[in-house]
């Protein structure tokens, strides 16, 4: 059982990791774009394989940085917003029979979950979400990113998780009274 959730984990955790690859570095790309920042691509620097990207001044250096970040954590807490609606409202436990009905309707039942696949996937999304937040900590104690991103992202990593354990105590409470 162990190594199922663990493979589990590994294979939900895919997609959000390359969501977040393609928000930072997308990021990065339309800020320079947009702003017209100037900067140059050196080639293989980092483990002798990637191209490293070098701006003429620390200023537009932390302004690449603070857009990028900002459009990592927005993709981080779009994923998240996903998987705790589903879990709060298509989870197969406890959702509402008007809405269950109205999915059959529609032939979208595929939408509804169970609690080992929002489980799995939401546990991927907050970890993601929180070591998004601390990077953006981290990023600010080395003057890097702005100080109000971080008290954002935490706020919103810290509510987000609230939500959440809300619904696990929903759950909790659904399988004690079935016992």
């Amino acid at each position: 059982m162990v190594t199922k959730s663990i493979s589990k984990l590994i294979d939900q955790a895919i997609l959000p990791t390359a969501i977040l690859i393609i928000g930072k570095m997308g990021g990065l790309f339309l800020t320079v774009y947009f702003l017209r920042l100037d900067f140059i691509v050196r080639p293989a620097s980092f483990l002798k394989i990637l191209p490293t990207v070098h701006f003429p001044d620390p200023q537009s250096y932390i302004l690449a940085e603070n857009y990028s970040n900002l459009a990592m954590f927005t993709l981080a807490s779009l994923g998240t917003i996903f998987v705790i609606t589903r879990a709060h409202f298509l989870h197969e436990s406890h959702i509402s029979p008007t809405l269950q009905a109205k999915l059959a309707r529609l032939n979208l039942e595929v939408l509804i979950a169970s609690s080992y696949k929002l489980y799995h996937q939401a546990a991927i999304w907050l970890t993601f979400l929180w070591l998004s937040t601390a990077f953006l900590v981290l990023s600010t104690i080395l003057n890097i990113t702005y100080p109000q991103i971080s008290i954002i992202a935490f706020i919103v990593a810290a509510n987000f998780s609230w939500v959440f354990a809300l619904d696990v105590e929903k759950e909790l409470e659904i399988q004690r009274g079935q016992i």
